[in-house]
């Protein structure tokens, strides 16, 4: 194949893939919430400083600058010295000012930025879309287990079709029962690899995490290993992460 062909290949393929995210937002697809995550590393002495300029500076002003929803978790499994943000993102006209610190306090949203910096490693920021119909509110979960997926080549559409009439339902049977507080599917838009999907498992704390996952204990055994059977060659996993819900750092 002709040089100029493959390369002509490799610049569509994203285009379309970023076609089709926006066409589904715009009502083309699956509801869908934009979400802003930014994955922050702090330096381990500043964990302390940082966390209190969260508490005490960024969560008041964030609350003043109309941002609803804003939620941070401490990773307990990997690096525990990262921090993940999630917060949804309305319309990236958000980026056209300066960010809602400044917004909320002006030149001291500036300099809290500049604290906030001192204490940071390393911050990157993605795009995800949560697929609202096939996720299911946590709430105030304390617990998260996270799974990272690549679909195989071409498979993508079909494991979203998995997820939703195999294991949604059984999801919503496992929070009615308590099993667990609810779970989020994301795919990465920008900022990252496109296209990967994000499991989000939610518990009300990490007790659970000592038994079967929440299938197996809804579906017992032989419905475990149909749903397996069902399911596989559709994904590989990248990674799995533990983290814990920060409550006075999340509104």
């Amino acid at each position: 194949m002709h040089r100029s062909t493959l390369w002509a290949q490799a610049t569509i393929a994203p285009l379309l893939l970023v076609l089709a995210t926006a066409l589904a937002q715009e009502g083309g697809g699956a509801p869908t919430t934009r979400l802003l995550v930014t994955e922050v590393r702090v330096k381990p002495d500043k964990i302390t400083e940082w966390l209190a300029l969260e508490r005490n500076e960024v969560v008041p002003a964030l609350k003043k600058a109309g941002i609803k929803r804003y939620t941070v978790f401490q990773t307990l499994i990997g690096n525990t010295n990262d921090f993940v943000i999630v917060r949804p993102l309305p319309t990236f006209a958000e980026f056209n000012g300066s960010g809602p610190l400044e917004s909320a306090l002006g030149d001291k949203g500036t300099a809290l930025t500049a604290k906030l910096r001192n204490c940071e490693e390393s911050v990157h920021r993605s795009i995800e879309n949560r697929h609202d119909d096939i996720s299911l509110d946590p709430g105030n979960a304390q617990a998260l287990f996270v799974s990272r997926y690549r679909a195989m080549p071409g498979r993508a559409a079909d494991y979203m079709a998995f997820v939703h009439t195999e294991m949604y339902p059984v999801m919503v049977k496992a929070k009615a029962n308590g099993t667990m507080s609810g779970m989020e599917v994301t795919t990465s838009v920008q900022g990252g690899e496109p296209g990967i999907i994000t499991l989000n498992m939610y518990y009300p704390d990490f007790a659970p995490l000592d038994g079967p996952p929440p299938l197996a204990k809804t579906m017992g055994p032989q419905g475990t290993a149909e749903f397996l059977r069902k399911g596989a060659g559709l994904i590989s996993q990248l990674e799995q992460r533990i983290l814990k819900r920060v409550p006075e750092l999340s509104f």
